[in-house]
């Protein structure tokens, strides 16, 4: 008997935290938190074709991408130009390691270059602290961190959306005006949530020691074929020594189909070579 009381009044506190959150209320923290839990985009395997436009300190290019996903185990992508016909790179990310293929020529004997070796080659290309899980969530618009700190979070309303975030609302404000007067930390994680669709409208993260920033927004929101919401384009800017732009825009997205991840590394290619912090060499091993 307990226990049935238990449940119907743990059902009641969801339907009134629901309640509370369709009413536009998006400072209750836990009931935003819910929901967006709640519309997570879930599968067990996607796959899509993207258009990409990448604008950098160095670079302006389009590329085509072929994404296929498989959750919690896998990330492939082939990364080409001219409608398919010029291969740039292929990329296989799994939990622990990362794999990648150059296919352009950096001299004159004309092959490629490969690397195979944890996520610190990721975050040392992009000058950033990514894992697995990580990659996977801003891929598809999921949030990856912050239901490991509902006891550090903050929600508010800001221009028609419900926003949580890792610091106050006044903290926050005085970082964006460079008063900076943060005291516990100097690292931030924002989330902007639209509250008629429950969706990620917008992901920051900020780190203010390094004056780096990884800002992730999502729009043109479509039901794929399972009847969840999944944004269609997507914009991801890496503000670092380095700063990078891209633009995804996303189409043919298939669900839950068997999928192959082909990655073999061509003869004579090159193994590329990453320092450690300590100034040694880390070789890279060949995959299989």
């Amino acid at each position: 008997m307990s226990s049935c009381k238990s449940g119907k009044a743990g059902q009641k506190a969801n339907v009134i935290r629901a309640e509370v959150f369709l009413a536009g209320d998006c400072r209750n923290t836990q009931s935003l938190l819910d929901s967006m839990k709640t519309h997570q985009f879930h599968f067990e395997t996607l796959s899509s074709k993207l258009d990409c436009e990448a604008k950098g300190d160095s670079v302006k290019e389009n590329f085509e991408v072929t994404l296929r996903i498989r959750r919690d185990s896998a990330i492939w992508m082939d990364v080409t130009a001219l409608g398919g016909l010029y291969k740039v790179a292929r990329i296989l990310i799994t939990v622990d390691s990362v794999f990648f293929i150059d296919y352009i020529p950096k001299d004159s004997d004309k092959k490629g270059s490969y690397f195979k070796g944890d996520f610190s080659y990721i975050n040392h290309m992009l000058l950033a602290d990514f894992d697995f899980d990580m990659v996977q969530s801003i891929l598809i618009g999921n949030s990856a961190t912050f239901y490991e700190e509902n006891e550090k979070l903050h929600s508010y309303s800001e221009n028609g959306k419900c926003v949580l975030s890792t610091i106050r609302k006044r903290k926050l404000k005085r970082v964006v005006n460079r008063n900076r007067e943060l005291t516990k930390t100097d690292s931030a994680q924002t989330i902007w949530v639209n509250p008629v669709s429950h969706k990620i409208a917008r992901l920051l993260f900020n780190d203010f020691n390094t004056r780096r920033s990884f800002d992730a927004s999502y729009s043109d929101f479509n039901p794929a074929s399972n009847g969840m919401m999944i944004a269609n384009t997507a914009m991801f800017q890496i503000k670092a020594e380095r700063n990078l732009l891209l633009n995804m825009s996303y189409r043919k997205i298939k669900l839950n189909h068997p999928l192959e991840f082909p990655f073999y590394i061509p003869e004579g290619y090159k193994r590329i070579y990453m320092k450690e912090p300590n100034g040694t060499v880390k070789e890279p091993e060949r995959p299989h």
